[in-house]
């Protein structure tokens, strides 16, 4: 007897160091960079459809998150179409499409390798710094205590901010339901007492329901930070310097926390780690999305 299993999305495609190494972040909010996202028949035998910047993040949401009989494609422009199949001479959209269009606008989406990668929301306003800070970047800042500044009361108030708004976000978002575990994403100095997303993966793994497998991916090598490293090397200064324990993740659906999400290469490169020891799907979530890709190091937008 043959037996054939198939894999429900949300759907994780195999990626190398490579992929990593010549990554360049695309990232967008919908509700503040996306013009429009619903359009209706031109004719009356065509259908709804969906158009979205990129496929992966919002592909997998999608597809996890409505019921609708749908068909995506992917277009030469490298956007996502989504097509409604049957709703052909439909006065309107349904409320299941229109919602989930409302929900996946209020977070930031990236392109990348993960199965699901958002973050909260942007540093600044609709990622601009020119604008002001958004709540989510304002509580990051009063969370993480930089320049050797210890952790007081008020930081760990806006670390329990922020995973109310991450626990709020899960329960919305539930293309994050089959995450089975949750992992912090390992820091630079593994030294430091307090550790945000460690804090955050924490809190959110006992809140949500899952099993904390932090411990289990740890930094062996102190690095540097790899902020202000330009976007060609950050790679090459994250190799050798994490670890995932064996037979700990073997079919895992891994929930990957962090407080920030800059180039992405780290986050990348730490889920790369965590399928090879037998993970089955990353899903990526930070806080906060820094307004560019490359910390102003000779990148783009």
């Amino acid at each position: 007897m043959v037996v054939i299993s198939f894999d429900l999305p949300p759907i994780q495609e195999l990626f190398d160091e490579d992929d990593i190494r010549n990554m360049i972040v695309g990232r967008r909010q919908l509700s503040t960079e996306w013009e429009k996202t619903i359009y209706s028949p031109e004719k009356p035998d065509e259908n709804w459809r969906l158009v979205l910047p990129f496929p992966n993040t919002y592909r997998n949401a999608f597809s996890s998150m409505c019921d609708a009989n749908a068909y995506p494609h992917v277009a030469t422009s490298g956007k996502l179409c989504i097509f409604l199949n049957g709703t052909e001479g439909d006065a309107e959209v349904s409320e299941e499409v229109r919602r989930w269009v409302e929900l996946v606008g209020k977070p930031v989406a990236m392109k990348d390798h993960l199965a699901l990668s958002f973050a909260l929301d942007y540093e600044r306003r609709k990622g601009n710094p020119e604008l002001k800070q958004t709540t989510i970047g304002a509580l990051r800042a009063q969370a993480k205590p930089y320049g050797g500044s210890a952790a007081g009361a008020e930081t760990r108030v806006a670390a329990d901010k922020l995973v109310e708004h991450c626990l709020a976000f899960l329960n919305e978002m539930t293309c994050y339901k089959s995450a089975d575990c949750v992992v912090a994403m390992p820091p630079s100095d593994p030294t430091k007492e307090y550790n945000l997303p460690r804090h955050l993966a924490k809190e959110i793994a006992a809140k949500w329901g899952r099993e904390d497998l932090t411990g289990h991916v740890r930094t062996i090598k102190a690095r540097d930070s790899i902020k202000g490293v330009p976007l060609a090397g950050k790679l090459a200064t994250l190799l050798g310097t994490i670890q995932v324990d064996p037979g700990v993740f073997d079919k895992k659906h891994v929930l990957l926390v962090d407080d920030l999400y800059q180039s992405g290469i780290s986050m990348n490169y730490c889920a790369l780690l965590l399928l090879r020891a037998g993970a089955r799907k990353i899903f990526g979530l930070a806080c906060e999305k820094t307004c560019r890709n490359d910390d102003n190091v000779g990148g783009r937008i």
